[in-house]
């Protein structure tokens, strides 16, 4: 039993560690390097022009590796792009790229539990409200009581109880109310933040017209961080392949 509570907690201490994290492009044949405010970026050229660049120069190892792919249509003719149009894979095994529904789908889905567990907490304060009114009294007492006759009596003991403050209750209950809805209230600007985050920066199909460019940010799944990664994208665009390799390696720790 023992060793087993040992393995638990060592698990949860190792899967409680953040590492850092980068991506590296390399640039193959026929590929050109280029910096972007900083961020080593590789260009493709063919009938179009494909960029890559990771989408930071860094990222934590619990989140999802995302790259910004650009497009730029030299042709006479306009194609489409999306998600669908990009192929990845990781040590050379099929690794997941996320549509634009599938992230918008996971924030919604973040957003119901998270107001599951607020109205589950504030259920909780409303009972603990609604008790707020009751105070415990106790103590005790001692006296003597003396008659016309001259008959004396002396008693003493001790006694509890509870009162009700109707008034405590209600202001514990309103204070509870008010937390209850302030807490929504950050859960739903929450997701309003994070699905016009999404809806600005995520690719999503787009027609690419002559001579114009286009693209966004490309998540990916993520991986274990403990070792170096090779990540091939495949960009399939106006009929051709433009093909990139990157590696994800784990920084020292400072």
């Amino acid at each position: 039993m023992k060793k087993t509570i040992a393995a638990i907690c060592l698990a949860v201490l190792l899967g409680g560690c953040v590492s850092t994290l980068t991506l590296q492009p390399t640039v193959l044949d026929g590929q050109q390097r280029i910096y972007q405010q900083g961020i080593e970026s590789v260009i493709s050229t063919k009938k179009v022009v494909v960029a890559i660049r990771p989408s930071s120069s860094t990222f934590k190892s619990q989140a999802r590796p995302t790259v910004i792919i650009s497009v730029f249509n030299r042709t006479d003719e306009p194609f489409d792009l999306s998600t669908e149009d990009i192929e990845a894979f990781a040590d050379g095994h099929p690794l997941k790229v996320f549509t634009y529904d599938e992230l918008t789908a996971e924030i919604k889905s973040r957003q119901a539990w998270a107001a599951v567990a607020a109205a589950l907490n504030g259920a909780a304060q409303s009972m603990n409200a609604a008790n707020a009114g009751y105070r415990y009294q106790s103590g005790t007492f001692n006296g003597s009581v003396y008659g016309s006759n001259g008959y004396s009596a002396y008693g003493s003991g001790s006694y509890s109880g509870y009162t009700y403050d109707p008034a405590a209750a209600q202001q514990a209950q309103a204070a509870a109310n008010a937390q209850t809805q302030a807490n929504l209230e950050t859960i739903n600007n929450e997701t309003e933040n994070a699905l016009r985050g999404l809806s600005s920066t995520i690719l999503r199909r787009t027609t690419v017209l002559p001579r114009t460019w286009a693209g966004g940010y490309v998540t990916l799944a993520k991986m274990p961080p403990d070792q170096p990664h090779e990540i091939r994208i495949v960009v399939h665009a106006a009929g051709e392949q433009h093909e990139f390799l990157l590696r994800q390696v784990r920084l020292p720790s400072q």
